[in-house]
C-alpha cells in the first residue's frame, strides 16, 4: 500500500507540473518536452531575479548614513583596505570565528572583523587567561599610581551596599528554606555573598603596600578581582529576582548549612551535589523494551549537574567555592565539621 500511495503521489504532482505548461494549441492532449524545461527555466529564473533584487535592497539599506557619525567613520572601507585579505582571515582565526560567511564578499568580511574588534577589543589575540588578564589590570593600575604617587588605588574594590552586621545576617538567615519565599531567600543570599567579599577586600586592602606590589600580593588581587567578576551575573539575578529556582534552592541549603550550623562539610557535600550533580549516569541500552529500566527513574532535574549548562553558572558556582572557602577560614568550627584548606599566610 505505501509504494501503490507514493506511485499515485508521484503521478499527481506529475500532472500538476504539466498542467501548468501553457499549450498554445487546446484541440491536442500532447505538449514537447522543451515547453515543459522552458517553463521550469523562466521560473527558476523569475526567483534568481527576485532574490537579485532582495539582496540589493539589503544593501542599500545598511549603505545609508546613521545618525552617529562615528559609527559612520569606524565601519568605513578607507581603515579596512589598507590591510590585505589573508591578515584578516587570520585575524578572524585568532578570534575562533569563522573566515567566510556563505555569500559574503570581501569587503563583508572587513566590516565583520571591524565590528568584531569594536564589539570585544579585549579579545584581539584570542581566548585569554582571565586570571592573567585580571593580573595585568592590577599591574597597569599600580603603574598609574607610582606616577600619580597615590597609593589608594592599589586597594582592592568593595562590593556596593552590602551589609556590615553579621549578627543581622545570621539572624535572617535562619529563614533560609523555609517556605517558598524567593525575594527574601535571593536578598539573605545576596548578604551573605557581597559580605565575604567585603571582608576580603578590605583584609587585602590593609596589607602593607610593599606586599601588594608582589607577585604574590598581585596574584591575591587577582583572585578577588576574578571572583567579582565571575559572581557578577549571579548576583545581578538575584538582585532582579530571576535566578533559576533550582540553584536558589540549593545555595538557600549550602548557604544555611555555612551560617548557621557551620557544618562546612555538609555543606562542602551539598556544594557538590549542585555542581556536579548525582543523576545516575546511563550505562548499556537504556530502551531495550516496553518497559522503563528501574535505574532511569531516578533521573530528577534536581540531580542533574548545573556547572555543565553553560560557562556562566559554571563560573559563578566555582567561584561560590571560594567564598565557601574563606567563610570558613573567617568563622572556624569544629575540624570533624570543617573542609581541609590552605590559609593564607
Amino acid at each position: 500500500m505505501d509504494f501503490k500511495a507514493k506511485l499515485l503521489a508521484q503521478m499527481a504532482k506529475k500532472r500538476k507540473a504539466i498542467a501548468d505548461v501553457e499549450i498554445k494549441d487546446g484541440s491536442t492532449k500532447f505538449f514537447k518536452r522543451g515547453d515543459l524545461e522552458a517553463k521550469r527555466e523562466q521560473e527558476y529564473l523569475a526567483k534568481q531575479e527576485e532574490k537579485l533584487a532582495k539582496k540589493q535592497e539589503r544593501e542599500t539599506d545598511s549603505e545609508k548614513p546613521t545618525n552617529s557619525k562615528s559609527h559612520e567613520n569606524v565601519l568605513t572601507n578607507d581603515f579596512d583596505e589598507k590591510m590585505d585579505i589573508s591578515e584578516i582571515r587570520k585575524k578572524l582565526r585568532q578570534r575562533n570565528a569563522p573566515i567566510c560567511l556563505f555569500g559574503e564578499e570581501e569587503n563583508d568580511i572587513r566590516r565583520r572583523l571591524r565590528k568584531l574588534e569594536i564589539e570585544q577589543p579585549d579579545m584581539k589575540e584570542g581566548w585569554s587567561n582571565e586570571l592573567q588578564t585580571a593580573m595585568k589590570d592590577i599591574g597597569k593600575e599600580m603603574d598609574k599610581a607610582a606616577v600619580e604617587g597615590t597609593s589608594s588605588k592599589l586597594d582592592v574594590a568593595l562590593p556596593t551596599n552590602y551589609n556590615d552586621n553579621w549578627q543581622k545576617i545570621e539572624k535572617d538567615s535562619t529563614l533560609l528554606g523555609i517556605g517558598d519565599e524567593m525575594k527574601r531567600d535571593c536578598d539573605i543570599i545576596s548578604s551573605i555573598i557581597k559580605y565575604i567579599l567585603a571582608r576580603w577586600a578590605k583584609e587585602l586592602n590593609d596589607r602593607p603596600a610593599d606586599v601588594k606590589k608582589t607577585a604574590r600580593g598581585m596574584h591575591d588581587a587577582a583572585h578577588h578581582k576574578q571572583t567579582i567578576m565571575h559572581l557578577k551575573n549571579l548576583t545581578n539575578s538575584l538582585e532582579r529576582y530571576n535566578v533559576n529556582n533550582d540553584i536558589r534552592h540549593h545555595l538557600a541549603r549550602i548557604c544555611r548549612l555555612l551560617v548557621i550550623d557551620r557544618n562546612y562539610l555538609e555543606a562542602n557535600n551539598a556544594y557538590m551535589a549542585m555542581a556536579i550533580g548525582n543523576a545516575p549516569w546511563p550505562v548499556g541500552v537504556t530502551r531495550s523494551g516496553i518497559h522503563q529500566r528501574p535505574g532511569s527513574a531516578k533521573s530528577y532535574v534536581s540531580n542533574i549537574a548545573h556547572v555543565l549548562n553553560d560557562e556562566t553558572q559554571r563560573k559563578y558556582i566555582q567561584a561560590f567555592k571560594r567564598l565557601m572557602t574563606k567563610l570558613q577560614e573567617y568563622f572556624p568550627t569544629d575540624p570533624s565539621k570543617s573542609v581541609e584548606f590552605v590559609k593564607n599566610s
